[in-house]
């Protein structure tokens, strides 16, 4: 993918839901990360950012390295994942 949608435009947040939606899946096959009784918490998205969650910095290591090894065929090439708020 080369182009995108204007920043702001209406089809913006439904197209990246839609993008991000293999990654969001991958965190949440690998089980890592924080549960609320059987409900899956370990990765919040909201408009273009992405919070990984987990009880311990182990497991959110290893939900940075699920998020590392997804296929770059999911994900845009100028995402910047970075481990800093």
């Amino acid at each position: 993918m080369c182009n995108g949608v204007k920043q702001g435009g209406v089809l913006s947040p439904v197209l990246f839901c839609v993008y991000i939606d293999g990654l969001l899946m991958s965190l949440h096959r690998a089980g890592l990360g924080c549960h609320i009784g059987h409900m899956f918490v370990g990765v919040l998205a909201y408009a273009d950012d992405l919070v990984l969650l987990a009880p311990t910095p182990m497991p959110c290591a290893l939900c940075y390295s699920v998020v590392n090894s997804t296929p770059r065929s999911m994900m845009c090439y100028s995402m910047l994942i970075s481990q800093n708020a």
